[in-house]
């Protein structure tokens, strides 16, 4: 039926039980599934809550220890389940996903996002547009999910889009604005998502942060 072991990634079925997760913030028994992402060539399965728009799992490089988090601390719309049963909605999440279609934006780089904060300093510094600059919506969507959307307001995102579209060059910056203020705005933005995000989500992603 699935392909489970299509991809490297997830290691081996066999979970210990040191390495058991621990949902994130308290978030037990919420009624979601499981979406992945890949990082550096990792595949890193997470319980979601598509009602709640929350990440409520660390991001688990394991698809057995996936399951077995699930069994424990998460709930289906007709109740618990048991571990061959997110195992096979683990197998989903290996090629699909409910939240984005695209493969590319469920995948990154360190490398790459390293070069994009390094690109975003230049803009600071020297207020000229970075060709190509981005740091993918499905990224920063994930992030304030699971950082349960407490980014403070003064660093919120209501205006992030426009800001990476600036810093491109896609578009000109607003009269009265200078470009080094929005790639600041931007950069503030990104560091309190990953301050807000819990366990491993914000270690592995501090890259973003400057």
């Amino acid at each position: 039926m699935f392909d489970f072991f299509k991809k490297k990634s997830p290691t081996a079925d066999t979970p210990r039980e040191s390495t058991n997760p621990q949902p994130l913030n308290g978030r037990k028994g919420h009624v979601g599934g499981i979406e992945a992402l890949t990082l550096d060539g990792t595949m890193y399965f997470f319980g979601f809550d598509f009602r709640s728009d929350l990440v409520v799992s660390p991001l688990i490089p394991d698809a057995a220890l996936m399951a077995r988090f699930a069994s424990e601390h998460m709930e289906q719309r007709d109740g618990v389940h048991d571990q061959a049963y997110w195992r096979e909605l683990v197998g989903y999440a290996i090629d699909g996903s409910e939240l984005c279609s695209e493969e590319a934006s469920r995948t990154f780089d360190t490398q790459a996002l390293a070069a994009a904060i390094a690109g975003l300093g230049r803009v600071r510094r020297e207020g000229t547009p970075e060709p190509g600059f981005g740091i993918e919506y499905h990224l920063r969507y994930l992030l304030g999910a699971a950082g349960g959307w407490e980014v403070p307001e003064e660093a919120g995102d209501e205006d992030a889009d426009a800001w990476i579209g600036f810093i491109a060059g896609n578009e000109p910056v607003p009269e009265g604005e200078s470009l080094s203020d929005v790639a600041a705005r931007l950069q503030k933005h990104l560091n309190a998502l990953v301050d807000a995000a819990p366990g491993n989500w914000g270690t592995l992603f501090a890259v973003l942060k400057s």
